[in-house]
């Protein structure tokens, strides 16, 4: 049996129904086992939106949810008390769910959450900072990485000697901005560098330098903060641009700012800045738009644009602003600040997980890798390499086959007194998605696979130990436990008691076939035609008609001249099913011949019509739905109750329904005299009276 199949229903009723297991005051006893007021007001809060929405309830209302969260209670008690708990098909289920539920919920709350909370914190500033980087790679020889450490240390010390950071930058820095910013980066905030500058940034006040160099993918970096400000978020602007080609003359430049002043003065008076960017602008693309560039976020454009937008206040013009494109008027209309954490927790979570996820899980490992004493045997990489097939894949059929059991037997890692051999990393990395492409011999990827592998193992197990450090995962354990339980107690106590046999469907039908009615219907024969002149030519079709025809005939005489008599052709009449095949335009019924089968007379005006009609052809139409239909009857059938064969996928579902509700009132009601309930109603009357405690704020 798979438990998780039929359980979403089960589980989203009762996802919240966790023993908080204190003691105290209660509001329910069933058989000696207390709902504490504690207890009741947290699944109370959890289910009613909380714990302002749940304190304005009435009494009735918790009294409904204290009654359902007994039911609950009572069978679940019942299927601890007969070993449901036990099953090992259901220990595996809850084993496999607590697998793929823990590390998630680790990394979210040991990860992602307190990351997301200080991205968003850090959002909130923007710093400027300088930076002066010496390159080497992540596989520099240990030589060449000392080289450039050294180098960067230094150059911290000049600094701390006093020489200026612009100085020492454009003499040492080999980051190639170097040669216009002088080591400048100017304002960014939390997402737009590496986790590793980002952070040494972020640990620096305003005029403070780094203290040792900091090592990111690129090399050593020395880093001073110059500025720290709050971030405004975005700005919306427009703008009039005058365009300076390179090494424009000073007669042009002097040209296009008089143009640009005499428009800014025009503007201060009362002018229409979108009418000049329209007319005026040689930014055509915005200056269809009056101008507008919409909302600017800092550091999206040109720098000497950026600080000039940024250093208005709403509302507020500028004066001329050159940049490498031409000299531009800029006008701030409004800000958008950023907004509450909650808002954009989603967007921050795309960004986080794109930018500094990986850095942080790998952190992660390291630091539990210590707290478990992990080590990682790499001796062994050689002594595989050397027997295996360099060019197979980890997913290859056999490619370990060469490997003998005493190398299988190696440890290759321990940690919390756990030993792992190579025999069980194997089979491991066979399995693993990551590895799957991988090519088993290639310089480093043994190793590499080694060091996935184990950091895995070591991270499924600190997630082993959640519910020593986080009680909510604790209970959400608990809450599945018991829904699963609940399912099965309710598959043994009532749903495999449903009889669906055709005696007891036909029984339950002689007793409520009042309960499956039908109105009074119609079927009929529709002539649909987009026209009034085409339903003209059906009608004198179905009537039938004659047509004058010219017919020569034999000259008298010698007279060779052809003379004709007038005949007359009968054409029609045809029938209406006739005239339905060849006429009809309602694409819904071409293929039935126009036929709508039984419907339900207050459907529509059509079969209104069709229920007034006797069952013959019909030659008169009449206006429906932008055309004109004719309708033949073709039978009535007056409002009766429906046969049992009729309704028996009806009668098979209110059976269902009727005989559960049946079997589980039985069942509650055998489980009260088993397990008696004694409810507190002054004490239901006292919840959610006291002040909100912290865990609910």
């Amino acid at each position: 049996m798979h438990f998780t199949r039929s359980l979403n229903l089960v589980i989203a009723t009762i996802a919240a129904f966790s023993i908080i297991g204190c003691s105290g005051a209660y509001v329910a006893d069933i058989a000696g086992e207390k709902i504490t007021v504690d207890e009741f007001e947290y699944v109370y809060a959890k289910n009613n939106g909380g714990w302002d929405a749940a304190a304005k309830m009435s009494l009735e209302e918790k009294q409904q949810f204290l009654d359902l969260y007994v039911k609950f209670r009572l069978k679940v008690k019942d299927a601890y008390a007969k070993g449901y708990n036990n099953d090992p098909e259901l220990r595996r289920e809850l084993a496999d769910y607590r697998k793929n539920l823990a590390v998630s919920y680790m990394l979210d709350q040991e990860i992602t959450k307190p990351a997301l909370e200080q991205m968003y914190q850090r959002k909130l500033k923007e710093i400027r900072a300088s930076h002066i980087l010496i390159r080497t790679s992540n596989d520099a020889s240990p030589e060449d990485t000392a080289k450039a450490y050294a180098k960067a240390a230094a150059i911290i010390d000049s600094l701390k000697r006093g020489i200026p950071f612009e100085t020492l930058a454009d003499n040492n820095s080999e980051d190639p901005s170097v040669r216009y910013n002088h080591g400048d980066l100017y304002y960014f905030s939390a997402g737009a560098m590496v986790p590793e500058f980002e952070d040494a940034v972020y640990s620096l006040k305003v005029g403070e330098f780094s203290s040792v160099p900091i090592r990111t993918q690129f090399g050593y970096h020395v880093i001073k903060v110059t500025d720290i400000q709050p971030n405004q978020g975005a700005v919306r602007v427009s703008h009039i641009m005058k365009r300076l080609a390179s090494g424009a003359s000073a007669e042009d430049s002097a040209k296009a700012a008089n143009e640009l002043l005499a428009i800014r003065d025009s503007i201060l008076n009362g002018k229409d800045l979108a009418e000049f960017a329209r007319t005026m602008s040689d930014d055509t693309f915005s200056g269809q738009r009056g101008g507008d560039l919409g909302f600017i976020e800092r550091a999206r454009t040109v720098r000497e644009f950026d600080q000039a937008m940024f250093a208005l206040k709403d509302g507020e013009l500028s004066g001329i602003v050159k940049t490498q494109f031409g000299l531009h008027l800029v006008k701030r209309h409004e800000t958008q600040p950023i907004k509450p954490f909650k808002e954009i927790e989603q967007q921050l979570k795309s960004q986080y997980q794109s930018y500094r996820f990986q850095y942080d899980y790998n952190r992660m490992v390291e630091k539990i890798k210590a707290s478990y004493n992990f080590t990682q045997n790499n001796n062994i990489i050689p002594a595989v390499l050397v027997r295996v097939d360099s060019t197979k894949s980890f997913a290859a059929i056999a490619w370990d086959s060469v490997l003998t059991p005493a190398l299988r037997k190696e440890i290759v890692y321990t940690f919390a007194g756990k030993k792992i051999d190579l025999d069980s990393v194997l089979a491991l990395a066979k399995v693993n998605p990551e590895l799957q492409g991988m090519a088993v011999g290639l310089p480093g990827n043994f190793k590499t696979a080694l060091d996935k592998i184990g950091a895995n193992l070591v991270a499924e197990y600190h997630a082993q130990q959640l519910e020593n450090r986080f009680p909510d995962f604790a209970r959400t354990m608990k809450e599945y436990e018991e829904g699963v339980l609940l399912f099965k107690a309710e598959q043994e106590n009532v749903w495999n008691k449903v009889v669906m046999s055709d005696s007891a469907l036909r029984a339950y039908y002689a007793k409520h076939s009042s309960n499956y009615p039908l109105p009074d219907r119609v079927e009929f024969q529709e002539i649909f035609v987009n026209s009034d002149s085409a339903a003209q030519v059906v009608q004198k079709t179905m009537k039938g008609y004659t047509i004058d025809s010219l017919v020569a005939k034999k000259g008298r005489g010698k007279s060779k001249k052809v003379q004709y008599d007038t005949i007359k052709i009968a054409i029609g009449p045809i029938t209406f099913d006739s005239a339905a095949v060849l006429f009809n335009k309602r694409s819904e019924t071409a293929e039935t011949r126009g036929v709508w089968k039984l419907q339900n007379v207050t459907t529509n005006a059509l079969t209104q019509r069709a229920w007034m009609l006797e069952p013959k052809d019909s030659l008169s139409y009449s206006p429906y739905e932008n055309g004109f239909s004719f309708i033949k009857v073709l039978k009535k059938d007056p409002a009766r109750v429906k046969t049992f064969e009729e309704a028996q996928s009806e009668i098979s579902g209110a059976y269902q329904e009727y005989e559960t509700k049946r079997l589980s009132d039985e069942w509650y009601e055998s489980l009260k005299k088993k397990y008696p309930v004694t409810i507190n109603t002054d004490n239901l009357k006292l919840t959610f009276s006291k002040a909100k405690p912290q865990s609910a704020q």
